[in-house]
């Protein structure tokens, strides 16, 4: 189990809100004109959907707060928004006390939204990434992406990227060759197994997430991707070329994952088994 000390967070207080007529379809939030949405999901759609101006991304989430504070959905999915803005406008470039504000903040919107999986999976995401990928501690943010797969193996998401960095797993379905559809949604589980091959540096740990990977989401993209991984790279799994052939009949959405697949058995990547 994983226990982290965190202090803090991302915590909205209702915004000043100035709505000048029963009428309105804007409101006034920190200097900004924000337009007023019937449902609380229009809203957050809305918001979500501003990237140029943190600050203005900001004020839009903060009127969720102040016109729904009873949809907790809607509010769990702001408060995560929030917290990303910790990392400012390209995360590449946040430094430690960034990811630290943005860590507490995921913390607290986990522990508050615990009855919500939905939220709460995606906030464990974020942290297993940050930690991972930002801050570059692996063991911790492998063991935080080993709790996501143990405990919400059933959680999905739809096909849009539900963060930015997701789109080099799953880019723009427009844009072939990689293509993904709804008709294979993308579990959180699958995507934290997916990390942890990627960046699990013992081949025991490694394997044992693509075989949960090959038992549980046999058919997903994320298998294949976590397939091309475990070619790349020494493997105690037998039967590679078998295991290729079972997930190229099964994978019917890219047909260029598979061509790459057969690829890389032709070539012989790392097929030897650590002895």
């Amino acid at each position: 189990m994983v226990f982290l000390h965190m202090s803090g967070g991302c915590t909205a207080e209702p915004p000043a809100i100035d709505v000048p007529a029963q009428e309105a379809s804007v409101a006034s939030v920190s200097g900004f004109e924000i337009p007023l949405f019937a449902t609380s999901t229009e809203q957050l759609n809305y918001a979500k959907s501003l990237n140029a101006n943190p600050r203005e991304k900001s004020a839009a989430l903060d009127l969720i707060f102040g016109r729904f504070p009873n949809d907790r959905q809607e509010l769990g999915e702001a408060r995560l928004e929030l917290a990303y803005l910790y990392l400012g406008k390209d995360f590449r470039l946040a430094d430690n006390n960034a990811c630290e504000q943005a860590l507490n903040a995921y913390e607290s919107i986990a522990r508050e939204f615990s009855d919500l999986p939905a939220v709460r999976a995606k906030a464990y995401w974020y942290m297993a990434w940050i930690t991972t990928d930002l801050l570059k501690d692996k063991p911790k943010g492998l063991a935080l992406y080993s709790l996501l797969a143990d405990k919400y193996p059933e959680d999905r998401f739809s096909r849009i990227s539900p963060v930015p960095w997701l789109k080099l797993v799953f880019p723009n379905p427009e844009k072939p060759p990689y293509t993904a559809d709804d008709a294979h949604t993308h579990s959180w589980a699958g995507l934290a197994l997916l990390e942890i091959v990627r960046n699990a540096e013992d081949a025991g740990m490694r394997d044992q997430a693509f075989e949960k990977l090959w038992k549980d989401h046999r058919t997903s993209l994320t298998t294949g991707y976590a397939l091309k991984e475990i070619l790349h790279r020494p493997s105690r799994l037998p039967d590679m070329d078998r295991i290729v052939g079972e997930y190229v009949m099964g994978n019917t959405i890219n047909t260029q994952l598979n061509h790459d697949l057969r690829a890389g058995l032709a070539d012989g990547w790392a097929l030897k088994s650590i002895q």
